[in-house]
């Protein structure tokens, strides 16, 4: 079962009944960006690159949401435009 928050691009997949893999829109791509975990009953998530939140929300919703406005300041990467090729001749 695939979740996704509204009025956003975060995507939920639950894994199992603690945790979640957490994906976003790039595009026309869906790119994931790390996992929410629950402990002692609060939410955390950890980024894929490996950096972790500590235990600071409410529910999987919260983790997530949390998770992606990291990835968002931190670790998106800007958009480069695509440059046209070069046009040659080949006789002249």
């Amino acid at each position: 079962m695939t979740m996704t928050t509204p009025a956003t691009d975060v995507k939920i997949v639950p894994m199992t009944l603690s945790t979640a893999e957490v994906r976003l829109h790039v595009g026309n791509a869906v790119v994931s960006i790390g996992k929410v975990s629950s402990a002692s009953g609060r939410w955390y998530w950890q980024h894929r690159d490996g950096e972790q939140s500590s235990p600071v929300a409410a529910n999987r919703s919260e983790a997530a949401n949390a998770l992606a406005d990291y990835h968002r300041a931190f670790k998106a990467m800007p958009v480069v435009e695509q440059q046209q090729p070069v046009r040659r001749l080949l006789f002249g």
